[in-house]
């Protein structure tokens, strides 16, 4: 604990009073949308939480309407850039200098990864890291020599690192033996956990006909890896046999990823009218509860937090067999599984689904009992304090 700080567990003060902590992510968004819950539960145990991430996004004072000061840091989101990324690094060390947190817990790649060897050079006591998931470059076979590089960093950024929270176990797996040394300690977190309280189902009338009048919703960034194309070329197929089916995107466009959709190709689509692209919302609850099935074709995930929501408020779902996506869905239980890159797959998966609406309700059923069992973000939060607590504690600090 640092000089003039209470220790955990002072009267008054929390189970975390005293300990300042600095929560590093991407962006203001992401802090905001995924970080909520935990900036709350640890101001609720006396914690001082500072945010960090890079502005512009405008969720800037919803961070600091969570009652915490927030950091705009120079988060670089278009892939390898050397000279904005030692800007990062630096700036990251100044500010963990300047701040003296006990803690340094880090979210998605770039701050894992320069956040991580900043926080070393900077003396942190405690240094945490979550892996959200692994990122464009490990879905991207066109850049061997960059997955090299990141693969080398994170090995680094987890050699320094006292705690690394993975999100499913394909992961821990992909970086088996990097995080063992210096009695490094690893956990599995069922992903960033959903607020089963905020998300929950809103009884509707069930649509049993045929006609194909259902509406497939898919929530995501529109990039590449996340199967937009694959949901696209689905929709056409379906259209043929269902042509009242709707088929909705909903997320925005990231223009700094090297993978973002055209935006010409998503006029072309909505000219075609195969999709309706919805923008990017503040809460996407109102849309959730309007959609029949939600649906995520994605390459590779860590834990999709669209899918967590969804299930939550007990609709079935659609995604691909990989990493991330298989820990939510239970094939025939709470949705199905498809192959991946399999646009026909995907059809014959939200035809199933059209032709079936007592499967799809007792799926939705399902679904919500899962998120209530395994997923809810009280148990994700809870194994984080429990880790923070025990290694304060084991190292007095």
């Amino acid at each position: 604990m640092r000089a003039g700080l209470g220790r955990p567990g002072e009267a008054g003060s929390g189970g975390l009073g005293g300990v300042r902590i600095c929560i590093t992510s991407r962006c203001a968004w992401t802090l905001y949308n995924f970080r909520t819950g935990l900036i709350r539960a640890l101001r609720k145990e006396g914690a001082e939480v500072i945010g960090g991430g890079a502005g512009g996004d405008g969720f800037e004072k919803k961070v600091i309407g969570l009652g915490i000061p927030f950091v705009d840091l120079p988060v670089d989101k278009r892939g390898l850039n050397l000279l904005a990324d030692l800007r990062l690094l630096y700036t990251l060390y100044s500010w963990y200098r300047k701040e003296r947190p006990d803690i340094v817990h880090h979210f998605t790649i770039k701050p894992v990864i320069y956040g991580t060897i900043a926080a070393k050079a900077a003396s942190v006591p405690l240094i945490f890291n979550t892996v959200t998931g692994l990122g464009y470059v490990f879905t991207d076979q066109s850049r061997v020599w960059l997955k090299s590089v990141v693969k080398a960093l994170y090995r680094l950024a987890f050699f320094l690192s006292d705690h690394v929270f993975f999100q499913n176990e394909d992961d821990e797996r992909f970086f088996a033996g990097r995080t063992s040394k210096k009695g490094h300690r690893v956990s599995i977190l069922p992903g960033s956990g959903v607020d089963c309280e905020r998300f929950k189902p809103v009884i509707s009338k069930p649509k049993s006909d045929l006609s194909g009048s259902l509406t497939f919703l898919m929530i995501s960034r529109l990039l590449k890896d996340k199967g937009i194309y694959e949901f696209v070329n689905a929709g056409r197929m379906v259209k043929r046999k269902f042509p009242n089916v709707e088929f909705l995107l909903l997320g925005r466009r990231d223009e700094r990823n090297p993978s973002v959709i055209d935006s010409a190709e998503l006029d072309k689509w909505q000219a075609e009218d195969v999709v309706k692209w919805l923008g990017e919302v503040y809460d996407v609850r109102p849309i959730l509860a309007k959609a029949d099935v939600v649906v995520l074709p994605s390459y590779r995930e860590g834990t999709p937090r669209a899918l967590l929501e969804a299930s939550a408020m007990g609709k079935p779902l659609i995604a691909t067999d990989v990493t991330g996506c298989r820990e939510v869905v239970a094939n025939d239980r709470t949705g199905l599984l498809v192959p991946v890159k399999n646009p026909k797959a995907l059809a014959e998966a939200m035809c199933k689904m059209i032709e079936n609406p007592g499967m799809r309700a007792e799926m939705g059923k399902e679904g919500r009992r899962k998120m209530e069992k395994e997923f809810d973000e009280k148990i994700v939060i809870g194994k984080i304090l429990e880790v923070y607590h025990n290694l304060l504690q084991s190292r007095a600090i």
